[in-house]
């Protein structure tokens, strides 16, 4: 005859955790403005996008050169308007006026297709490195260019976060600094050429048709030094997107 089962034995099966004796929990995962590790983006290249954008920042640096070469034209207009006692909103309409509407137009699209290829790369970074803490948040891709004091080194420390996240060992972090320190020079001169043409004074027409021509070679020799730097910052991405994607490839199979 079998014993009944005594009701204050411990049920079969492992003892419970003794209070202040628990295990250790989990480790927290890590998160790079909000998204966890198990939430990470696909890991796909942006070449294309960097393609077009490479392309797009060539024409915009040619049309930059037009622009220097019509500023002649532009400076005698706004000579003859000063003398004739007009403002620069006065003068003559030249080709130089017509080639910064076509820069413009140019700016946009490079804005656009730029900071597309900087998200996504953005997104592979994330994925290919998830440890690595970005200075600055997504949205800062689209945002840093234009927002007031900060777009003086917000993109600085987007790209370069991308760039120190994708890097691997064949492919050097190096550029990065000079090719804004070009942007930089270039931003500030183009602004100051494009303020010249809405002088309201016949004094301050005459004094912005012997700058212009000056202020406009600064802006275009910092404009070709910037995009030969931004070729190799794309390409040296580019190249680290395609050796982490493979590297990630040959460990799946």
């Amino acid at each position: 005859m079998t014993q009944p089962d005594n009701p204050f034995t411990a049920p079969g099966g492992p003892t419970p955790p003794v209070p202040g004796n628990l295990p250790a929990a989990a480790p927290v995962p890590q998160y790079t403005y909000g998204a966890p590790l198990y939430d990470l983006p696909p890991l796909r290249s942006a070449s294309g996008l960097g393609m077009a954008s490479l392309v797009l920042a060539c024409v915009w640096t040619a049309v930059q050169v037009m622009h220097l070469a019509l500023a002649p034209q532009s400076a005698e207009a706004l000579r003859a308007a000063g003398e004739a006692g007009l403002s620069a909103f006065n003068s003559q309409f030249t080709g130089y006026d017509g080639v910064s509407i076509v820069l413009f137009a140019l700016q946009v699209a490079c804005y656009v297709v730029s900071c597309v290829w900087l998200y996504r790369s953005r997104s592979t970074a994330r994925a290919a490195n998830p440890s690595f803490v970005h200075e600055r948040s997504a949205a800062w891709t689209w945002l840093g260019w234009w927002v007031p004091i900060v777009s003086y080194w917000f993109p600085y420390q987007v790209v370069r976060d991308i760039r120190r996240a994708t890097a691997t060992a064949t492919a050097p972090v190096s550029g990065i600094g000079g090719w804004w320190a070009a942007w930089l020079v270039f931003f500030f001169a183009y602004n100051v050429a494009g303020r010249m043409g809405s002088s309201t004074t016949p004094t301050v027409t005459q004094a912005a048709a012997d700058l212009l021509v000056p202020v406009e070679a600064v802006a275009t020799v910092a404009m070709i030094v910037a995009l030969v730097l931004w070729i190799r910052i794309v390409r040296d991405i580019t190249r680290a997107q395609a050796e982490r994607i493979a590297a990630t490839s040959a460990t799946q199979y």
